[in-house]
């Protein structure tokens, strides 16, 4: 999303649906977004200290973010997804998350192709001013491409969820 900077310093927002990759909002998306981390978090590291990690660990990254998102979606139990997140995502309970998830859950999306397809960014991954890292892209599969945006924020040598933007989408939308 354009303008992901400016959003990042908003209070914690969430939406059962919303816009991804710079497009209206529609029924079978899901989004999560957090603020930046307040500077007194002790267990972050400070935005000097990091850097994009290498391919291979970006897309172990995204593919495992985004099973455990389709692995929640399908047993309605978002406990796992929960304790991949940064703290800011961990102050919300797993019922909240799955209230948060339950659109993208009632389309039925199934986001298990992301395992063995491969992902097309739509910009290089980047380190926010607050140390956040932001992936943007979208997963070419039919008939509707599994688009995301997801902020990963480094929490004591591992990077963590900080926020998640997922929905399917016909290719071109």
């Amino acid at each position: 999303m354009k303008g992901l900077a400016g959003a990042l310093v908003v209070a914690l927002c969430v939406a059962a649906a919303g816009p991804a990759i710079g497009q209206q909002p529609d029924k079978k998306g899901a989004q999560l977004k957090g603020p930046a981390p307040a500077a007194s978090e002790r267990q972050a590291q400070a935005p000097g200290e990091v850097a994009v990690p290498p391919p291979e660990v970006l897309l172990v990254l995204l593919r495992t973010s985004l099973l455990a998102l389709d692995h929640a979606n399908k047993v309605n139990d978002y406990a796992v997804l929960r304790a991949l997140g940064a703290p800011e995502l961990q102050k919300f309970s797993s019922e909240q998350l799955g209230q948060m998830f339950a659109g993208l859950r009632a389309s039925r999306i199934d986001l298990s192709p992301v395992a063995v397809v491969t992902p097309q960014l739509l910009e290089p991954p980047q380190i926010t001013p607050q140390g956040i890292m932001r992936m943007l892209g979208y997963f070419p599969t039919q008939p509707l491409q599994i688009q995301f945006e997801i902020l990963f924020q480094p929490i004591d040598g591992q990077w963590r969820i900080f926020g998640l933007t997922v929905r399917a989408a016909s290719p071109g939308r």
